[in-house]
């Protein structure tokens, strides 16, 4: 069966800053909210959206400086981000939830669980640790000035983003269009001061606070050490890990259909099927 999604985006202010939230929509057993990677957008979660819906209500973030939220604010550290997940799930969830988050986004999502439990009943990590990263900053910003930018139209987005795949027309929708070309919808120096703190910070003893269910996922492929994740899994009172094959950093969108199916497994798993 297709399901169609109908995302409803509306502004949010929190703090004097204007987040973007989309709803995609969805019966109300459970609340779910899912949080995108450094440089990505709520709407890259659409192809997720279409199933997950069938098990509760699904809403994504466009995380402080991305995609529709607001870009010119001072403050991109990792607090800001925490707290910003905390007042959405507050003010338009019926909490506890499942908390979804990938790269940044799973960083922020299992702080939140660490910082709030009663606030989250299930969480779901991909591809993100507690370890530290002294050149993630150098990383991201090689990795932005390589996208030569501004794409002339869609189509070339789409071709340097890997093609007529789910991964290369996401990348290429998220851009925004403007009079000279598509640019991404955010301010470089914005993403690499977001990532200031994993510089330096090590999150494990938040990391072992966490005690709802959760389940850490990573890709084989992936820059990210397996064992790391796995160890992950193993240091918390109810966690378990799955490494998805053939699959990278982006596994949500490069091996979407083994992605659901196991993020169904974990959720009938933690009684949450339908």
């Amino acid at each position: 069966m297709k399901w169609v999604i109908v995302i409803n985006n509306f502004q949010i202010e929190l703090a004097g800053n204007n987040l973007n939230v989309l709803d995609f929509g969805g019966n109300e057993a459970i609340d779910f909210l899912l949080l995108h990677g450094l440089a990505g957008r709520g709407s890259e979660w659409k192809s997720t959206a279409e199933w997950l819906t069938k098990y509760g209500h699904v809403i994504a973030l466009d995380q402080r400086g991305h995609g529709q939220s607001q870009s010119k604010i001072p403050d991109f550290s990792r607090e800001a981000y925490v707290q910003d997940t905390i007042k959405v799930i507050e003010q338009y969830c019926d909490a506890p939830i499942v908390l979804i988050g990938q790269s940044m986004g799973g960083l922020n999502a299992f702080l939140v669980a660490a910082k709030r439990p009663d606030l989250v009943k299930a969480l779901i990590v991909v591809e993100a640790t507690p370890d530290p990263d002294p050149k993630v900053q150098d990383n991201i910003r090689n990795w932005l000035e390589s996208w030569p930018v501004p794409f002339l139209n869609f189509d070339e987005a789409k071709r340097f983003f890997g093609g007529d795949t789910l991964y290369g027309r996401t990348f290429a929708e998220s851009m925004e269009k403007r009079t000279d070309g598509y640019w991404p919808a955010f301010n470089n120096e914005d993403m690499i001061h977001s990532m200031k703190d994993v510089v330096s910070q090590n999150y494990w003893e938040d990391w072992r606070k966490i005690s709802c269910p959760t389940l850490v996922v990573g890709g084989e492929k992936s820059f990210i050490s397996q064992d790391l994740l796995r160890s992950m899994a193993k240091n918390i009172t109810d966690g378990r890990y799955i490494c998805i094959s053939e699959a990278g950093h982006d596994l949500h969108l490069e091996a979407s259909s083994t992605f659901r199916e196991v993020v169904e497994s974990f959720l009938k798993e933690i009684c949450l099927d339908k």
